[in-house]
């Protein structure tokens, strides 16, 4: 007989080449010590509903509240317990290829606690999550979705959460909006790193910090980006437009340094992707 909040989903080999797969999901669960030396062999997230508990990692301590949620990582050693009283906790076990790499991409590479933004908001992605766990097999590919609503409520919770204080990911691009939009609208002008940093009042050396710190990648790296992506437009709308022209239009002081930033964004000249996706 099925558990209500629980499941386990049955997974074939196939199941387990998607980059994220579920293993097992529990909801209002009680929850009791636990201690692995060895750790987990997959991921576990497991969030606060309500009372308190300790994470013991090898070398740190951290007291998990409501608001607040723990990623175990495969392999560390950990043990966690209520405080007092009742911890009555919400949790997912998964693994994936593609799991690493995205926690990888806001900097999370080990065990963590973190306070959320909204955590009403994720409870109800995992609702959602135990939902497809426990329809029948033979009513659809349940673990393709299961693996669908999975990825959608990891990259939720990478927005979500913050450590000691910290922005959340959600925040700190949100503190940069004026910032994008100002390099959308502008980005076939000359840009410098003290008008982008006015924007937001600070010093061009700790904007760079910063931008980089939230996209992973410094200012005039962005602006590139942006400025490449709007010649790929101009360059299927005209293929008589000629290159010189298309660099002015987007920013870009020469033909040759546009085609040599556009190659090495995209691994291709801007000629050879006209060429490829040249309308007809």
């Amino acid at each position: 007989m099925s558990h209500p909040n629980r499941a386990f989903p049955v997974l074939s080999a196939r199941d387990k080449l998607l980059p994220f797969y579920l293993l097992g999901i529990g909801l209002h669960h009680e929850q009791e010590h636990i201690y692995r030396d060895p750790g987990i062999q997959d991921y576990q997230w497991i969030q606060c509903r309500s009372g308190g508990g300790k994470l013991k990692l090898s070398e740190t301590e951290h007291i998990v509240k409501q608001g607040m949620g723990m990623l175990l990582f495969p392999g560390q050693k950990h043990e966690y317990y209520a405080l007092s009283g009742s911890w009555e906790v919400d949790w997912i076990i998964f693994d994936g290829s593609g799991s690493a790499g995205l926690f990888e991409t806001v900097g999370i590479v080990d065990t963590c606690v973190f306070t959320l933004a909204s955590p009403e908001y994720l409870l109800s992605g995992m609702k959602e999550l135990l939902q497809a766990a426990l329809t029948p097999r033979e009513q659809t590919l349940s673990n393709y979705a299961c693996s669908a609503i999975l990825y959608t409520l990891l990259t939720e919770i990478i927005q979500r959460i913050s450590v000691e204080g910290s922005d959340t990911v959600g925040q700190q691009y949100e503190r940069l909006k004026p910032v994008l939009d100002y390099i959308d609208q502008h980005y076939a002008e000359e840009i410098s790193l003290q008008t982008l940093a006015g924007l937001m009042c600070v010093t061009p050396e700790y904007f760079c910090h910063l931008f980089k710190k939230t996209t992973g990648i410094r200012p005039i790296s962005y602006v590139n980006q942006v400025r490449v992506n709007k010649s790929k437009e101009l360059l299927l709308d005209n293929v008589q437009r000629g290159m010189q022209d298309i660099a002015h239009q987007v920013g870009f002081e020469s033909a040759s340094y546009y085609g040599a930033i556009f190659k090495k964004l995209e691994r291709i000249t801007p000629g050879a992707f006209r060429r490829t996706y040249q309308k007809s």
